[in-house]
C-alpha cells in the first residue's frame, strides 16, 4: 500500500536564488510538504511557533540578525535541521544543535535527498519509540457546564487552574470548565498519560503540544504559558534542554 503521509518542511535562507533551488529540489520528494518559505531566522521561528506540524527545516547558517546555529538552538528537538551552507567550516559547529546533515553549496539533488531520508527516517523511529510509550490514545470523560464530553487525551492542550474550576483547553479551540480541583485534574490525566507536565503552580501541559520554548514562558499550541521558577529545571530536562 502506497504511504500518503506527507512530512512538512519549510526553507529559510536569505538568498531567492538558494530558495528556489530547494524549492525544486523539494517537490521532486512526493514524502515532502514545502509549508513554506522565510528569508531569515526571525521569520521562520515564528512560522513554527505557530505550526507545531513542521518537522523539517533546511536552514542556512550566515543569515542577518540571528544566525542558523543560533536558531537550531532554540528550535525543539524533535525538529529535524538540515544545514545549507556556503561554507564548511561550520560542520563541526553544526552537531552541538544535533543537526541531521550538513549540506555545502552548491549541492546536488542526490545529496539532497540523501539528507532528506536520514531525517524521515529519523522522524519515523521517533514516532515508533512514542507509539511504546503510549501504546493508545486513551479517551476520558470531563463534566463541563452540566454535560459530560469525551475528550481523547491527545487534544489536550493544557490546564490552567482558576478559583473553583479547572480550564481545560483543547485543541479544537473549545474550552471546558469543570468544577474540578486543579490538583484532582492533575492527578487524573497524570495517570492515564505521561503526556503532561506541570510548568506552573497554575498550568499543566501536554509536551505534544509544545509549539516553542523561553526563558521564562513555553509555547502551547498558539498560547503562552508562563513556566515557574521552581518547576523551570525539571521542566527543561523532562524535553531534553538541559
Amino acid at each position: 500500500m502506497e504511504n500518503s503521509q506527507k512530512y512538512r518542511s519549510i526553507i529559510v535562507d536569505d538568498e531567492p536564488i538558494a530558495r528556489k533551488i530547494i524549492g525544486g529540489y523539494v517537490t521532486q520528494i512526493k514524502l515532502l510538504e514545502n509549508a513554506g518559505e522565510c528569508k531569515n531566522a526571525i521569520e521562520a521561528l515564528e512560522m513554527i511557533s505557530g505550526d507545531s506540524s513542521i518537522q523539517v527545516v533546511f536552514l542556512d547558517i550566515n543569515m542577518p540578525n540571528l544566525t542558523g546555529l543560533a536558531m537550531g538552538k532554540i528550535v525543539k528537538k524533535d525538529i529535524k535541521i538540515i544545514f545549507t551552507t556556503a561554507y564548511s567550516e561550520y560542520a563541526v559547529a553544526s552537531y552541538e544543535v544535533n543537526a541531521i546533515d550538513y549540506l555545502v553549496k552548491p549541492f546536488s539533488f542526490e545529496r539532497f535527498a540523501i539528507a532528506v531520508f536520514k531525517a524521515i527516517d529519523s522522524i519515523r523511529l521517533a514516532t515508533n519509540s512514542l507509539n511504546e510509550i503510549f501504546p493508545q490514545d486513551k479517551t476520558i470523560y470531563i463534566k463541563s457546564e452540566g454535560m459530560s464530553y469525551p475528550v481523547v487525551l491527545s487534544d489536550i492542550q493544557y490546564c490552567e487552574a482558576m478559583k473553583n474550576y479547572t480550564k481545560v483547553i483543547l485543541s479544537t479551540g473549545k474550552v471546558l470548565k469543570p468544577l474540578v480541583a486543579f490538583s484532582k485534574m492533575e492527578q487524573e490525566l497524570l495517570k492515564n498519560s505521561d503526556d503532561f507536565l506541570r510548568v506552573h503552580r497554575s498550568f499543566l501541559i501536554s509536551r505534544k503540544h509544545i509549539t516553542a520554548v523561553k526563558n521564562t514562558s513555553v509555547m502551547v499550541g498558539k498560547s503562552e504559558v508562563p513556566v515557574g521558577l521552581q518547576f523551570r529545571d525539571a521542566f527543561l530536562h523532562s524535553i531534553g534542554k538541559k
